[in-house]
């Protein structure tokens, strides 16, 4: 049976606040009651313990130093209570701080990667450049799941840097990645075949399943498109790329492209 009621971690600063101060209440009932009980024998001149100048020293000053140190003992209570609210506050201030900052960074780095129109740019360039060589080319295309209740906030951007970031650790020099859309990317791979091209998806799922930590703070999935198994010219490539991407973000880019 609980005798007393549960408390939240929510509720903990406040459950602590008021332990100090129940704490800091029972000793001054206590003192005083102890002092009331006390004065009359150390003032009274019935007490022949008074009536000696040495009794009448040391119980005067015994109930002096008890008066003295039940006040010190609640005043340090209060001071160490309003320190460690005062840390705590620090600490959560330090923490904004530090996520605000890793925000920022987070947003510098997703602004740096190029976009869609870079994408159709380098990837008709290098289908060129495959055509006139004969070699594979390959994109790779990574879609990250948000949690609801984070996607709205700021925090996903920070899961969308750490997503970059894990692909970008797993390609080639000559690898580049883009920026599709909010939550999707794009990496053209130049004389990738469809075999090598599963062992980079394998890299970077692992990739991703590190950067997403035992908390699975995100999803995600990855498809290939690679030419020329699955297209034939550059425009079937794009369109097979854009395919891969949410319904209105499709239609989003298709509206772009014609603009």
């Amino acid at each position: 049976m609980r005798i007393f009621d549960q408390i939240y971690p929510q509720n903990l600063d406040r459950r602590e606040l008021q332990l100090a101060l129940l704490a800091c209440s029972t000793i001054l009932v206590l003192s005083v009651g102890i002092v009331l009980l006390m004065y009359p024998v150390v003032f009274s001149y019935t007490n022949p313990l008074v009536n000696s100048p040495l009794g009448n020293f040391v119980l005067r000053n015994a109930f002096y130093g008890f008066c003295g140190l039940s006040f010190l003992l609640a005043a340090y209570i209060v001071d160490r209570q309003i320190t460690i609210l005062s840390l705590r506050r620090q600490i959560a201030e330090d923490r904004r701080r530090a996520v605000e900052t890793k925000i920022q960074s987070s947003t510098e780095l997703l602004n740096a990667i190029p976009n869609l129109g870079s994408f159709k740019d380098r990837l008709a360039m290098e289908f060129r450049r495959a055509t006139a060589s004969a070699q594979a080319l390959t994109v790779l295309v990574v879609i990250a799941k948000l949690p609801e209740d984070v996607s709205s906030t700021p925090v996903a951007i920070s899961l969308l840097s750490d997503v970059a970031t894990a692909i970008s650790r797993k390609l080639r020099g000559e690898d580049s990645i883009y920026l599709l859309r909010a939550d999707s990317f794009g990496t053209i791979l130049p004389t990738v075949t469809r075999a090598i091209a599963e062992k980079v998806s394998a890299r970077v799922a692992e990739g991703l399943s590190d950067a997403a930590g035992a908390s699975h703070c995100f999803s995600y999935t990855i498809r290939i498109v690679n030419y020329p198994e699955d297209a034939s010219s550059a425009h079937e490539l794009q369109e097979s790329v854009l395919a891969l991407l949410p319904a209105e973000d499709y239609m989003r880019s298709m509206a772009e492209e014609t603009q």
